[in-house]
């Protein structure tokens, strides 16, 4: 990786350590040259190229209290640069964390020596330590919205069906959206597990404690956001201040905005539900969906609904027409103007409730659909034929698509050749 170092500190004393890490450096001349070096596109850091331009001094106060030692005074007094070697390790680990932040809504977890101290296939069940700070963190991931993925490479429980987690553990089976437990590569029962929920590798981020793991993951499934972490240190008394730290870079750097709306808490108990283990009972695709009491409750968007709006537009990508990122301001000034309309579908089913899972903007002066987007969480349950049909209806015409191409809207491409119209299984309003 390419860094370009900022920060009121001697970078010439920081760069050999993030050098050491395996990442190329460029360090400005001088604490004055960075706006000129911005400013002149022929400057040595534009040449550079940086894949980041990491602000060393903006993380002085996070890992400060999780880092012991952070602080070297005697390197301040001697040399302006306020760091221990520890210090500056973690000041590369940080960075490692920012290069890959993008907002995602999958945890893909290992086990041994991840969720727990331990390899269950060689010290046997009653062995393991469980690392409960993290267990309880990643389970109140889950409860802000994040979807969990267990992949371990270990034997299924026997008999079949029985409980993987220890009774003990924080997190439980049911905790997890999938579980892969086999001895097939990891980067194949993710593609396996995402297809189950219906959701882009590139919503994952993927944690194991294992390099090799890892390197596998980053080399078959790039778009995943392998999650730069080396396993717990060897001194257990330390655990929980490391848990803290994951947690927060986790938090901080791809799960940020989680949490923040309904529809957050209902996703997590939506991706786990009964409803999405069901398929294999049923013949076919029409006879699961017909089982599943399918329902929508179509509505004109109000002001409480803007941040799960903004949300949507902001992170969905398969079924979105335009992917146009608008923000809340801009949706308050869409339901404050006369000639646009906007639509949102709540959705759930017999085993639960979705929330908003899809929105419709007209544009009523053009005749046209601005936006049309749908959570991936219901895609494949016919909902964008119900919402088209709605909004059909409403306006008493069938109007023009917007559609802009992306390299990740194809299934909203092939709604659009498809004619829009189908059979739905959805039935309006609530049960």
């Amino acid at each position: 990786m390419r860094i370009a170092l900022a920060g009121d500190v001697a970078l010439d004393l920081v760069a050999p350590v993030f050098r050491e890490a395996g990442h190329e450096v460029y360090v400005p001349a001088g604490f004055g040259a960075w706006r000129q070096e911005v400013l002149d596109g022929d400057s040595p850091l534009n040449r550079f190229k940086p894949d980041l331009v990491f602000d060393v001094t903006a993380h002085d106060k996070p890992l400060a209290a999780e880092v012991p030692g952070f602080f070297d005074e005697r390197m301040r007094a001697l040399a302006s640069m306020p760091y221990s070697l520890a210090g500056i390790r973690a000041l590369v680990a940080e960075a490692e964390f920012a290069a890959l932040a993008s907002p995602r809504k999958v945890l893909a977890l290992d086990a041994d020596n991840t969720l727990w101290r331990g390899i269950l296939s060689e010290d046997g069940r009653d062995a393991l330590a469980p690392c409960v700070e993290f267990q309880k963190g990643v389970l109140r991931l889950r409860d802000e919205g994040v979807a969990l993925v267990l992949l371990t490479k270990n034997d299924a429980p026997r008999p079949q069906g029985a409980a993987f987690m220890r009774p003990d553990m924080p997190l439980k089976d049911a905790d997890f959206a999938a579980l892969r437990i086999n001895w097939a590569p990891k980067a194949g029962n993710l593609v396996e597990a995402c297809r189950e929920l219906n959701v882009g590798v590139e919503s994952v981020v993927f944690v194991d404690d294992n390099p090799h793991e890892r390197a596998q993951m980053a080399a078959h499934l790039p778009d995943v956001a392998v999650a730069p972490w080396n396993g717990w240190s060897g001194d257990v008394s330390r655990e929980p201040a490391q848990a803290a730290q994951l947690l927060r870079r986790l938090r901080q750097y791809f799960f940020a905005g989680m949490g923040t709306t309904a529809e957050d808490r209902l996703r997590a108990a939506d991706y786990a539900s009964p409803a999405r283990r069901l398929a294999a009972r049923y013949k076919d695709a029409g006879e699961y969906l017909a089982s599943l009491g399918l329902w929508a409750e179509p509505a004109a968007a109000t002001a409480a609904d803007i941040p799960r709006l903004a949300q949507m537009a902001g992170k969905t990508n398969q079924f979105n027409a335009t992917t146009l990122r608008r923000t809340a301001d801009d949706f308050a000034g869409l339901l404050d103007d006369p000639s646009k309309r906007v639509f949102v579908f709540r959705a759930g089913d017999r085993f639960g409730e979705q929330g908003i899972v899809c929105y419709i903007v007209a544009d009523l002066a053009a005749g046209r659909l601005t936006d049309f987007v749908m959570s991936c969480r219901a895609m494949g349950r016919t909902l964008e034929h119900f919402a088209f049909a709605h909004v059909v209806s409403a306006l008493g015409y069938s109007p023009k698509v917007d559609y802009s191409p992306s390299a990740k809207n194809a299934p909203f491409k092939s709604f659009l050749d498809s004619g829009m119209s189908g059979k739905t299984y959805y039935r309006t309003g609530r049960p």
